[in-house]
C-alpha cells in the first residue's frame, strides 16, 4: 500500500510554514500519472522519492508542470524519509537533476544545504523596466533562475499587491522574488510564480539560493560559516528560516518541519 505524507515546512512562530505532500515508488512512474497524482494531492508541491544506491532521486510536481528545484519538498521528502525508516541515518542525500542535496536531522528540526546561485549579468535587466511593469520602485535588480526586485524597506515587500497576469508574463525567469533588509541580520521575502501555478508561495527554500549570497554580501556578514542570517517569507501563512552563506559555494538552511498525516493510495 503506497502512502503520501502530508508535512507543513518552514514552520515557527507567527508561520504555518508551507505544505507538501511526499510519495516514495519502488520505480519511476510515467510523468503523467505523477503529474495525476499531484493534481490529485491537491499540495502546493508534491515530491516523489526513489530509493538508489546512493541514496534517494527525486522530483518535484506542482500545478501542471514538473519544478526544476523545490526546497520545502526536499525538506519534507527528507522528513517523510526518517518518518518512514526511523533507523535511517541522520543524514539523507537527495539526487536531483540540480545536484544533491543533503539533510541532516538535528535535535530541534532539520537542515538542508542547497546550492549557492551568482547573479548573473543580463542586458535585459536594464533595458527592460521590471519594477515599473509590476508596480514597484527596487533599489536593486539582479537574476539568477529568478527576477529578484530589491525594494527599500519591509513594509513595501509585506504592502506589494501583484498582478499575477503581469508576472505570468514576464517570460525569461522561473519566478518573482522581492526582498528587503530587516534588521542587522536578516531579511523579508516574498516570491510569485504563477507560471508554474503557484501565484504566491507560502515558504520557498529556492529563493535563498539567490537570496543567501546576495544579503551575506550586503549586510557584510562575517565568518560565514558560523553566522546565520533570519529569513521571514511575508507570505499570508508565513515562512520562517535560519540560513548560512557556507565557503563552498552552498548554502544551508535551519527550519522546522511538522508530520500533518498520512494519505492512502493504494496500489500503484
Amino acid at each position: 500500500m503506497n502512502k503520501a505524507y502530508i508535512l507543513n515546512v518552514f514552520t515557527g512562530e507567527h508561520a504555518q510554514g508551507n505544505p507538501a505532500a511526499v510519495v516514495k515508488l519502488t520505480t519511476w512512474l510515467a510523468d503523467a500519472e505523477l503529474q495525476a497524482l499531484s493534481k490529485n494531492l491537491d499540495q502546493p508541491v508534491t515530491s516523489f522519492i526513489v530509493a538508489t544506491e546512493q541514496g534517494y532521486a527525486i522530483r518535484w510536481f506542482a500545478g501542471d508542470v514538473e519544478i526544476d528545484l523545490c526546497g520545502h519538498g526536499s525538506l519534507a521528502a527528507a522528513a517523510a524519509i526518517f518518518e518512514i525508516t526511523p533507523e535511517h541515518a541522520l543524514e539523507v542525500k537527495l539526487h536531483s537533476q540540480h545536484g544533491i542535496i543533503t539533510v541532516k536531522k538535528l535535535a530541534d528540526g532539520y537542515s538542508m544545504v542547497m546550492p549557492s546561485w551568482t547573479a548573473k549579468l543580463s542586458l535585459d535587466l536594464h533595458t527592460n523596466d521590471y519594477g515599473k511593469l509590476v508596480g514597484l520602485d527596487p533599489i536593486d535588480v539582479f537574476a539568477t533562475r529568478d527576477l529578484i526586485l530589491v525594494l527599500e524597506d519591509e513594509h513595501q515587500v509585506r504592502d506589494f499587491k501583484p498582478d499575477f497576469a503581469v508576472i505570468k508574463a514576464i517570460d525569461d525567469y522561473h519566478a518573482l522574488i522581492v526582498t528587503a533588509q530587516k534588521g542587522e541580520a536578516g531579511y523579508v521575502v516574498r516570491f510569485f510564480a504563477p507560471k508554474i501555478g503557484i501565484d504566491e508561495d507560502i515558504a520557498t527554500g529556492s529563493a535563498q539560493c539567490s537570496l543567501v549570497p546576495y544579503w551575506s554580501n550586503k549586510l557584510s556578514v562575517d565568518q560565514l560559516d558560523t553566522r546565520q542570517l533570519e529569513v521571514h517569507q511575508r507570505s499570508r501563512e508565513g515562512g520562517y528560516f535560519q540560513v548560512t552563506q557556507n565557503q563552498n559555494d552552498s548554502i544551508e538552511l535551519k527550519v522546522n518541519v511538522v508530520l500533518k498525516g498520512i494519505v492512502n493510495l493504494g496500489e500503484l
